[in-house]
């Protein structure tokens, strides 16, 4: 049986760079969140200091996200349908994520205002709930872009342990960046300790092996499965986008940080800064490659 494939057809506009900021950022604001219910959520006390600062950082990242949602919409109004009875559908998952990043935000406000007042009854409690909403938001994400066989680069369902390990690690590792630059600022007794920082880069150096270990078995998926799939891997992976994901994302995002967090520059100031500042900004090569690349076949060639 022969098989047709048609490249040329009309499609609509693809997905660009608000969308690949968008899953950054929202990916970023969970990674940060969690470090802040470490302390209150978890009972880990020595990250209560630095609970408000990753609550703050998180909501104010997340505050940008509707901006870039309704203004890659092309007609920006339309964004209301997903909140009308009559247009959502239980079945969509842009559905349940219009839902996910309305309700993430509300929760972590509150949850800050109980951090503020320190009720560590009320700040677990709804700190929980933070927790749940953070990760099903970042989740759905990964969903939204495997549940599409057209776009073969995303169709696995590795697609949410991927953004999700992402989230971890540039949340920690811009956490990290910005507990470094208040550090500037605050009185010597306010301080965030050097010995916590390295707790987290620690946790940062877990997250970027594990990370490893999924884009290897993604790699094995493209490399030697379908014909679609290798298509994908040679022509846009490993050619148009070579640059986010083999330099950005895979060797300076992955492969630097976790040779000094794994060498003795994991003690030292510089390493850390340096390993969190390249996993921060290496992670955002993923989503360059992960949404631009995933569609490219069917939008661009």
């Amino acid at each position: 049986m022969e098989t047709l494939i048609t490249y040329n057809a009309v499609h609509h506009n693809p997905w660009g760079t608000p969308i690949t900021i968008y899953f950054w950022l929202v990916g970023a604001s969970a990674g940060s969140f969690v470090l802040s219910a470490f302390g209150w959520v978890f009972g880990i006390k020595r990250y209560k200091p630095l609970a408000l600062s990753a609550s703050v950082l998180a909501i104010g990242m997340l505050m940008i996200v509707p901006v870039l949602l309704i203004w890659d919409l092309g007609k920006p109004f339309r964004f209301i349908y997903l909140m009308l009875p009559g247009y959502w559908h239980g079945t969509a998952p842009m559905a349940w994520g219009s839902l996910l990043i309305l309700s993430y935000p509300v929760s972590m406000f509150v949850y800050t205002y109980f951090v503020i007042k320190n009720d560590q009854k009320w700040a677990k409690i709804i700190g929980i709930i933070a927790i749940v909403l953070a990760l099903s938001t970042h989740w759905y994400t990964g969903v939204v872009m495997e549940l599409n066989p057209g776009r073969y680069i995303n169709h696995t369902p590795l697609a949410p342990l991927l953004f999700l390990t992402g989230a971890f690690i540039s949340g920690i590792g811009l956490m990290i960046l910005v507990l470094w630059i208040k550090n500037f600022f605050m009185s010597e007794e306010k301080k965030i300790k050097w010995a916590l920082m390295e707790e987290m880069a620690q946790y940062m150096m877990y997250g970027i092996v594990f990370d490893c270990f999924l884009l290897f078995l993604d790699f094995m998926q493209t490399q030697y499965g379908t014909a679609s799939e290798n298509i994908g891997h040679h022509e846009v992976l490993m050619n148009i986008f070579f640059t986010p994901y083999i330099m950005l994302e895979t060797v300076i995002g992955l492969l630097l940080p976790l040779v000094i967090l794994c060498s003795p520059l994991k003690r030292t100031r510089l390493g850390v800064y340096g390993a969190s500042l390249l996993v921060a900004g290496g992670v955002y090569g993923m989503r360059i490659w992960w949404v631009m690349g995933g569609q490219y076949m069917q939008s661009f060639y």
